[in-house]
């Protein structure tokens, strides 16, 4: 039952003000028996209104063939993205919050993408704690209004006390977040940025290539003149899943399939935007977006699978050229 009172939200905000604390890349949020899977993932559409904020899409995460099941939720809090998109261009990777249902040996369990973590990285190091604080301070409030199962606050994943994400091994995917953005595409003269952004999301319509990437939401900012979208891919989140396992985390060992709890990590973004003239298509380095994630895995995990993000990232580079 939700019980947690006004003020002890409150203090979860004011507690997320300190500029160095730590969070996890996940915060799970809620948690339930088994059988419960259905109806956290019935009732969270009616979550998301309580919040005031609107669903984007939902789709059920590729799990290899996991006998447990998880289920992804995009969701955009305008208010939220105002105070994100005040902080300049690349900013707007942050802008969708993505929430996951997801079963395991334990129970099914409501997670978070924490954007207290993320947006450190993404935003800004410093200054911008209120913002991510007053949605996870928000979403506690819309479960206390009626939600399956009982209050969880365990953040997990990489824990960081900082935004700033350093190299692996000194070579691989460190460094300030907007130096990771890349130009993947630029429109022909005459093409509007929601030309483009129907065109890639037509292009991606249904799952296509090794990783099965299909276009799953599509925001739309007309007062900046930019779309958000969004790729997911089955064979791209099992093997994500696969490949972090337990993440050295005791509790979860010998689990049918651990690493179903990091679900929250996808769908990976695309921005289509106007810059000097000129309608382009962005994307975090996607080798930069694994270790945002996934650096939980470990060194030697990354090491034996370093293909596996530069093939994603040619994928959809494949299908943004068709695009045009």
């Amino acid at each position: 039952v939700w019980s947690l009172p006004i003020a002890t939200v409150a203090s979860l905000a004011a507690r997320s003000g300190a500029a160095q604390a730590e969070h996890g890349v996940f915060l799970r949020l809620a948690d339930a028996p088994g059988s419960d899977y259905a109806a956290m993932t019935q009732a969270m559409p009616a979550l998301v209104q309580r919040a005031g904020w609107e669903l984007l899409a939902q789709y059920d995460a590729g799990t290899g063939g996991c006998r447990y099941k998880a289920r992804v939720y995009v969701v955009h809090a305008p208010g939220y993205a105002r105070e994100v998109l005040r902080n300049g261009a690349h900013a707007t990777f942050a802008l969708p919050l993505r929430l996951a249902v997801h079963e395991d040996e334990a129970g099914a369990h409501l997670s978070l993408a924490n954007p207290q973590s993320l947006a450190r990285t993404i935003v800004a190091e410093t200054g911008f704690e209120a913002p991510p604080a007053d949605v996870v301070a928000a979403l506690r409030k819309a479960m206390a209004g009626g939600y399956p199962g009982t209050p969880a606050m365990k953040e997990y994943g990489q824990l960081r006390t900082a935004g700033l994400i350093g190299k692996t091994m000194g070579i691989v995917a460190g460094g300030p977040f907007p130096s990771k953005i890349e130009t993947i595409a630029t429109g022909k003269a005459g093409q509007s940025v929601g030309d483009v952004a129907a065109a890639v999301m037509a292009v991606a319509a249904k799952p296509t290539g090794r990783w099965q990437l299909r276009s799953v939401y599509r925001l739309d900012l007309p007062e900046q003149d930019a779309v958000v979208l969004g790729l997911a891919g089955d064979k791209m989140e099992a093997k994500a899943f696969e490949i972090v396992g337990e993440a050295g985390d005791p509790a979860r060992k010998g689990y049918a399939c651990p690493g179903i709890d990091h679900a929250a990590a996808f769908p990976v973004e695309l921005v289509v935007l106007s810059e000097a003239g000129a309608v382009k298509v962005k994307l975090v380095d996607e080798m930069f977006r694994m270790k945002m994630y996934f650096e939980d895995a470990g060194t030697m995990k990354f090491a034996s699978n370093m293909q596996m993000p530069g093939s994603i990232e040619d994928e959809i580079r494949d299908l943004v050229e068709e695009a045009f």
